[in-house]
């Protein structure tokens, strides 16, 4: 279980980055829109602390439906690999 908590919260913090960065946003606005403080998103982001459901919600509400379906289908893909052996927690490289 710890494997799948570990790669979701990587597979999270970069797609929320990779959000605001090809979005120009800075992470002071992106902490209000995903009900956070700048401080906390800042940990967050950098990998200090996992993003709360409610973050992740509230991201998952800023993504247009084709977003939402490739970051699921990403991240069903990440699990598959973890259930067969093939990806270590841990391991940041092995998330996309």
């Amino acid at each position: 279980m710890n494997s799948y908590k570990y790669m979701f919260q990587e597979y999270l913090r970069k797609w929320i980055r990779s959000f605001r960065t090809s979005r120009k946003i800075s992470q002071e606005h992106m902490s209000e829109m995903i009900h956070v403080s700048p401080r906390s998103y800042f940990d967050q982001e950098h990998g200090k602390y996992g993003f709360s459901a409610i973050s992740l919600i509230s991201f998952l509400l800023l993504l247009t439906q084709e977003e939402l379906m490739e970051f699921l289908d990403g991240y069903r893909s990440i699990a598959e690999e973890i259930a067969k052996g093939n990806l270590e927690a841990g391991k940041s490289e092995n998330v996309a």
